[in-house]
């Protein structure tokens, strides 16, 4: 009778515990393709603030805010399953393109290119 006891509570406690590690724990890891892409991450360079959101199903841009310009239009999104791009027209500038590669804790590596012809490698950082 008190192994019964112990044996249910036991069981109880495994149930708990597997229930609030599947509602909780990494849910951005398996419900998101590139884990920890969705959040808002910093161009120090250009002080420009990108909102990324996972839907469910695809990457979109929520946002792409400029520290002293303000928003940016959005022209295209495309997320083709490894890799998340879009692009942005900055005002009375060119437009630029980031190409998401890789997401490192609060850094998010990138490549973009531009109209004007400019091109580069970054790292952008997370904001909270």
């Amino acid at each position: 009778m008190k192994r019964n006891k112990i044996f249910i509570g036991l069981a109880i406690f495994v149930l708990l515990a597997a229930t609030l590690a599947c509602a909780f724990g990494g849910t951005s890891g398996s419900s998101e393709p590139m884990a920890g892409l969705a959040g808002k991450w910093r161009d120090n360079y250009e002080n420009t603030v990108h909102t990324i959101v996972w839907t469910g199903t695809t990457y979109t841009v929520a946002s792409s805010i400029n520290d002293t310009r303000g928003a940016y239009s959005i022209l295209s999104e495309d997320w083709n399953g490894s890799t998340f791009t879009f692009t942005y027209s900055v005002p009375d500038g060119a437009d630029v393109t980031i190409e998401c590669v890789a997401v490192r804790g609060n850094e998010l590596d990138i490549n973009w290119w531009s109209t004007n012809g400019n091109s580069g490698e970054d790292v952008f950082t997370r904001e909270p």
